[in-house]
């Protein structure tokens, strides 16, 4: 690299030399062999001028595809700790849709019970228990809890607010009885 700028720099060094050479009062055959080695130099110089500017363009293009590389190996690298970071937290439990269904299922044949006919009919803690789990599995499936009021709870339309607050109570004894 240095030893193509500095023969680069001679060439024109030399080129400049002997086209002055041939401007001082010599005779005509060195006048002649003055402006003909310049003119060498100079055909010399444009070919070496050529091969550091593709050696010039060649270094830009590796520095740019090294950047790119290493914003490449940056975002794969941010996006696999984001991969295992969603692994460790994830956000809700993804179940098949036959386990959602099962739930639903589940949770609606313990609301129709004659023990569960309403949340604030049933007395043993043990279906409360139950019908709280599944609520709760409801919840961490993606089910909203307009869902589970209007089709669970059977509390839609104007009975919406009531349904809200039976499992807004529902919810709060589950956490209060660490359930």
């Amino acid at each position: 690299m240095a030893n193509r700028w500095v023969k680069a720099n001679c060439l024109l060094a030399s080129a400049i030399a002997f086209w002055l050479a041939a401007l001082s009062p010599l005779p005509k055959i060195g006048k002649g062999i003055s402006y003909s080695f310049a003119i060498t130099a100079v055909v010399q110089l444009v070919g070496e001028s050529r091969r550091l500017m593709i050696q010039d363009a060649r270094r830009g293009a590796l520095q740019a595809m090294n950047q790119e590389l290493e914003q490449v190996e940056i975002a794969l690298h941010t996006q696999q700790q984001e991969q295992a970071l969603y692994e460790i937290y994830g956000a809700a439990p993804t179940y098949a849709p036959e386990v959602k269904t099962e739930l639903t299922k589940s949770l609606e044949h313990l609301y129709r019970e004659d023990s569960a006919e309403h949340i604030t009919r049933t007395s043993t803690s043990t279906s409360q228990k139950s019908l709280y789990l599944a609520v709760k599995a409801l919840m961490e499936v993606g089910c909203n809890e307009t869902y589970i009021i209007e089709k669970i709870l059977k509390k839609g339309g104007r009975n919406w607010d009531e349904g809200y607050k039976m499992l807004q109570d529902l919810l709060q004894s589950g956490r209060e009885n660490e359930w």
